[in-house]
């Protein structure tokens, strides 16, 4: 099977992050690999439904999680339907094809508490301390997503109109609010940045002016995250937190969809989940008949 023109496509056409395209070209190989062995089918055309449901179950059996089959299944479903659309297949074998079933997982999040206390903890004031202030207050106080954050430039901050312009999934761009204390912190930061070195459009760097990376800021937000309660400390638990904090406090369940960036509502309403479990909890307390 040919997928060097389907990879292709989803970086110049459908616009896909390098990480989703890495992950979607692993999925493709292990499913080449597994036909081709079992069946000795080398042709996309020759693949039949059976055929990769015997694959489903080799995952199963592998000890593969169902989320993780599920991703594998949209790769799969992705890329017939590219198939299709090449006309290099008249009938998609993905159409019998459904998701195994997963359990319900509410997502992680930061209590507000502890959440006060990560914000308002003492940093140190040099140039790293003060980029890593920035960081954990602007996946908090915007819920972008880590690859989002690492994309930022200088240019994307609208100072007059306290506003963030976010280039999210398939360069899909949206706007988000800032509020004052994120223009001070970026005043600070941006002091620093131009005193060690110019040129570089990425809002955050190192010492010597060269981009952080994913690595670097993923242990910034776990090292930032080390009081907290949640075993689970990255930069998309901070996501769960802003999403949950604002439904908490009575944030209209659109506004909050479009804050994220996501594209249909199903994705938001994973967070009221845990906003039921607050209703719950107060109604326990406050409620005279709630024994």
């Amino acid at each position: 099977m040919k997928f060097d023109n389907y990879i292709n496509y989803l970086l110049t056409e459908k616009h896909y992050s390098k990480h989703t395209i890495t992950a979607y070209s692993i999925d493709l190989k292990q499913f080449e690999d597994f036909i081709q062995k079992v069946f000795e089918i080398y042709e996309a055309k020759d693949v039949t439904s059976s055929m990769i449901r015997d694959w489903i179950v080799h995952l199963s059996e592998n000890k593969i999680t169902n989320r993780s089959i599920n991703r594998k299944i949209t790769t799969l479903r992705s890329y017939f339907r590219y198939l299709l659309k090449i006309q290099e297949l008249e009938i998609n074998p993905l159409l019998k094809i459904l998701p195994v079933k997963t359990s319900t997982r509410n997502p992680v999040f930061i209590m507000q508490e502890d959440m006060s206390r990560i914000i308002n903890m003492e940093y140190e004031k040099d140039f790293e301390g003060i980029r890593n202030k920035l960081i954990i207050e602007l996946l908090y106080a915007t819920g972008m997503r880590k690859s989002e954050l690492f994309n930022l430039e200088e240019k994307d901050f609208d100072y007059q109109r306290q506003e963030i312009r976010i280039f999210g999934k398939r360069r899909k761009e949206r706007i988000v609010p800032m509020h004052k204390e994120i223009i001070d912190l970026l005043y600070q930061y941006l002091e620093q940045k131009n005193i060690i070195g110019k040129g570089e459009k990425r809002l955050l760097v190192n010492r010597d002016c060269s981009p952080i990376s994913i690595y670097q800021l993923n242990i910034i937000v776990r090292e930032s995250l080390s009081t907290s309660q949640v075993e689970r400390k990255s930069p998309h638990i901070l996501r769960h937190t802003f999403a949950t904090h604002l439904l908490n406090e009575g944030a209209d369940i659109m506004n909050v969809k479009d804050l994220l960036g996501h594209a249909s509502l199903e994705a938001t309403q994973i967070y009221t989940h845990n906003t039921i479990e607050k209703l719950k909890s107060v109604y326990k307390q406050k409620h005279p008949r709630s024994e």
